[in-house]
């Protein structure tokens, strides 16, 4: 204890030793911890690419701040870059501005480090200093490929290391845009009957204005349909259009068709191509109608969807005059005319082990078993990466004897909440139209440990949540439906779902789902905590959203698919 006691003694001597006589010698503060230099002493040290924009950051009074530490990614203009910039404006780099040097520094600077694996066809995930995203996308010229940034500039080195961020080196100077979303639709004649529809509807003022006291309103994105996509649909000017829409004669009134088609078209935040084809729907200002978007190809569609049964054709975006920026939001040119569309509650039996990705193996579909590994299938997700795993798709051949799922197939779930299970599965639903509708899983009953819903079996209860919201009944996949008759079994929350009469092809009613927007919805599939061991095999086949006052135990399915209706 002495020993220390003088150990720590010393050290206060020592600190008030250097802090009483400090003054009488210059010491050498370190003030870095890298040889490193950081952004502007790099752009500095390199007069020969940068000197012109070193002037620029000089008048700014941005020095000090490029050269602080921080986490900062810089895309720097050439000398060239500079020059050609200049020359366009007219300018000399003397008679630029002090707040024309400081917008520039700010549109080329991101507070975050960003390296060139985060470019991608879109916009990069932070807007820049001046308040504004910068996009990216990949151009090839004469076999060479090269970052386009804004399409504006390309990228002549990346990811060029400093010690407070990133510079990436660019060929031309970037320019931030300077028009509102309304302003540009203003300024194109081809969008003239649907710019005078935003007028009347009042929603112009909308897309004229960058909303700050409103997060969620900062950013609006239009798909704005030109002249001609809306003459093919018989609109050839505003008036018809009125004509067509509007149901009160008041288009500023949200509860007018025409105001709901203008607002369908606007969505809050800014997504340009690549954000609308990352995601299978997207929230319009129309609220709780949603717009449905795929890529085919290259082509981005809108609304192209299967639909109780039914193909409905989409509707192009057409990239090369889309993905243009504004000052609040983006805009987007739509090749046709399209609309909210009036939809009632409708059944959907949904067979799970239909999806993309089994479709495009022709020769496993509704013909062989196949295993998928985690993160193959886009609409299917699970809790465990590791093999065994793996969803399993089983066939199961029209002569089989004792397994009469629908379609001839089914997926096997290994759930539980112990041992090598999975905890949960998840799954996108196909579109279910906004309302009230009682969910039915319906599975082939297999045997665990035990005897297949007698005491003493397989317990292995399932919870099913729908958007998060609980579902009232678990299910376990070893029970039978009893043997009664229908109207019975329904009211027990049973039913016999296909054609054949043996009782472990069961139907389970799990409750009732309020879907409050017409899109595609989260089902989650998760063990209860006492679960036990759990079960290796699940045999779901279908799951069936029936509206609440509607037929519940009608259709049933034969093995190929027929629905039969008694």
């Amino acid at each position: 204890m002495k020993s220390i006691l003088s150990t720590i003694t010393a050290v206060f001597l020592t600190l008030a030793v250097v802090l009483t006589f400090g003054s009488c010698k210059k010491v050498a503060i370190v003030t870095s911890t890298t040889d490193v230099v950081n952004i502007y002493d790099y752009l500095k040290q390199h007069p020969d690419q940068y000197s012109s924009l070193v002037k620029i950051v000089d008048k700014s009074g941005y020095a000090g701040f490029l050269n602080a530490y921080g986490s900062y990614t810089l895309f720097a203009p050439t000398n060239d870059a500079v020059q050609l910039y200049l020359t366009e404006i007219n300018k000399t780099i003397d008679q630029v501005t002090e707040d024309e040097a400081k917008n520039i520094v700010k549109f080329h600077l991101m507070e975050d480090t960003i390296t060139t694996a985060a470019f991608k066809d879109g916009k990069l995930p932070l807007v820049t200093m001046y308040g504004q995203y910068l996009i990216t996308s990949i151009t090839n010229s004469g076999g060479v490929s090269s970052f386009n940034v804004n399409r504006q500039a390309l990228v002549v080195t990346g990811n060029i290391l400093t010690g407070n961020g990133f510079i990436h080196s660019i060929d031309h100077v970037l320019k931030p845009a300077s028009k509102s979303v309304a302003q540009l639709i203003s300024d194109n004649p081809a969008f003239s009957i649907f710019k005078q529809a935003l007028v009347e509807t009042g929603l112009y003022d909308t897309l004229n204005t960058i909303n700050l006291t409103n997060p969620s309103r900062r950013w609006l994105t239009v798909l704005a349909e030109t002249n001609q996509a809306l003459a093919d649909s018989g609109i050839t000017s505003y008036n018809a259009l009125k004509a067509r829409y509007s149901n009160t004669g008041n288009p500023r009134n949200p509860l007018d068709s025409l105001y709901i088609y203008v607002a369908y078209h606007i969505i809050p935040d800014a997504r340009y191509l690549a954000d609308i084809v990352s995601a299978t729907s997207h929230l319009s200002l129309q609220p709780l109608e949603v717009l449905a978007s795929s890529l085919d190809g290259e082509r981005v569609l809108i609304n192209d969807i299967d639909f109780n049964g039914v193909h409905e054709i989409g509707v192009e975006l057409q990239r090369s005059t889309s993905d243009i920026s504004a000052t609040n939001g983006v805009l987007h040119t739509a090749l046709a005319h399209f609309s909210p569309k009036v939809r009632l509650p409708t059944a959907v039996y949904w067979d799970v082990a239909d999806f993309p990705e089994v479709r495009k193996l022709p020769a496993i579909f509704r013909r062989a078993s196949f295993t998928f590994a985690a993160g193959s299938i886009a609409d299917i997700t699970w809790e465990k990466s590791d093999a065994p795993n793996d969803l399993r798709y089983n066939f199961s051949p029209l002569n089989s004897t004792n397994f009469h799922v629908a379609f001839l197939d089914n997926l096997i779930l290994r759930l539980g909440a112990t041992g090598a299970r999975n905890f949960w599965y998840q799954f996108r639903t196909p579109i279910i139209v906004k309302g009230k509708y009682k969910v039915w899983v319906c599975y082939r009953t297999q045997k665990g440990s035990g005897s297949i819903g007698q005491p003493g079996g397989s317990f292995n209860p399932v919870q099913v949540t729908i958007n998060n919201q609980v579902m009232s009944r678990p299910v376990t996949f070893t029970d039978q439906r009893p043997n009664l008759s229908d109207g019975e079994m329904e009211a027990l929350g049973w039913k016999r779902y296909t054609v054949r009469t043996e009782q472990y092809m069961t139907g389970k009613f799990v409750g009732i789902v309020d879907i409050t927007t017409t899109d595609r919805h989260l089902l989650r599939l998760q063990s209860l905590a006492a679960a036990g061991t759990g079960q290796d095999v699940n045999n779901l086949d279908m799951i069936h959203f029936i509206p609440v006052d509607q037929h519940q135990y009608l259709p049933r399915f034969d093995r190929d698919g027929t629905k039969v209706f008694q």
